[in-house]
């Protein structure tokens, strides 16, 4: 235990377009009001048109907002950003950020792409659309056929905060957008792993994780706090992911969150992390890695 060590854990909500999850995000607020937790949560642009009063008080208890996609969750074919060309990319972008910011009062300026599907088109839409910060290059993850990262382009990406590369996303380079990957080792540090294998197996992850990074990016999804069969889901969603489904989640959740702090982690939101004073450090260095913020 490190708990004389204060490491940033951010603590990000990923909302789907899955009519029936909005009772989730409401589960999920309560409890990080009671963790004391403030949370970045990435919504798709459709659940904040519907649910602009949830998404309002969302703000409101102090959480960072961000864009998910325009419907991701809710289409027969999925929203991917790997292949779409930039108008239609900067199209779902524009709609996702102009349904946020009307819900909250607030522009968001950080992009989680769904399934973390992204391109180096990606960047230059978000770059254009005016955003500074990224979480979706899936470094050091490959599903292993379970869940949706099934290439390794970007595998060898920084786990550090950085700035990627025009020509490719996994390589340090000047863009204005600050790259921060969610964390994995081969799987994620997310709300699906933690159900299907466990604690103990994502504590053993958090350790090999910690070796090489000086933070963590956590996230969950709202659908996962209710029964499956009170949601609407599209066809492609994966049987296996939709086992275990159900409040009950929030005590496994509860202990995960315990051990973070006993490790010495606290919630970090992404504009406190990388703020103006900061933003300057985070340059392409000649191992491809960055400095850490001063």
């Amino acid at each position: 235990m490190r708990s004389q060590v204060h490491m940033p854990l951010h603590f990000t909500i990923d909302v789907d377009w899955v009519p029936g999850s909005e009772a989730g995000l409401e589960g999920l607020l309560d409890f990080c009001d009671r963790r004391k937790l403030k949370a970045t949560i990435f919504v798709a642009g459709r659940f904040a048109e519907t649910y602009a009063d949830l998404i309002r008080d969302c703000r409101r208890r102090g959480h960072e907002l961000g864009t998910h996609g325009w419907e991701h969750g809710g289409l027969e074919k999925d929203e991917d950003f790997r292949v779409a060309g930039y108008d239609q990319q900067r199209e779902w972008i524009r709609l996702a950020t102009k349904a946020v910011e009307k819900a909250s009062g607030v522009r968001p300026a950080v992009f989680r792409a769904p399934s973390l599907w992204i391109g180096e088109t990606t960047l230059r839409a978000l770059e254009d659309e005016g955003y500074r910060y990224d979480s979706s290059v899936p470094a050091r993850r490959f599903d292993c056929g379970f869940g949706r990262v099934h290439y390794l382009k970007y595998f060898r990406a920084p786990s550090e905060p950085y700035r990627p590369s025009s020509y490719r996303l996994s390589l340090p380079g000047h863009s204005s957008i600050i790259e921060m990957p969610p964390s994995a080792f081969l799987l994620p540090i997310n709300m699906a792993t933690l159900r299907v294998l466990g604690l103990p197996v994502m504590k053993w992850m958090i350790r090999r994780i910690s070796r090489r990074a000086s933070r963590l990016v956590f996230y969950c999804h709202p659908h996962e706090f209710v029964q499956a069969d009170q949601q609407s889901f599209p066809r492609n969603m994966s049987k296996w992911n939709m086992r275990g489904m159900g409040p009950e989640n929030f005590s496994l959740l509860d202990t995960f969150v315990e051990h973070m702090v006993r490790r010495g982690y606290s919630s970090t939101l992404f504009a406190d992390s990388f703020g103006e004073a900061r933003t300057s450090s985070y340059e392409a260095t000649p191992r491809g890695y960055v400095t850490s913020p001063q």
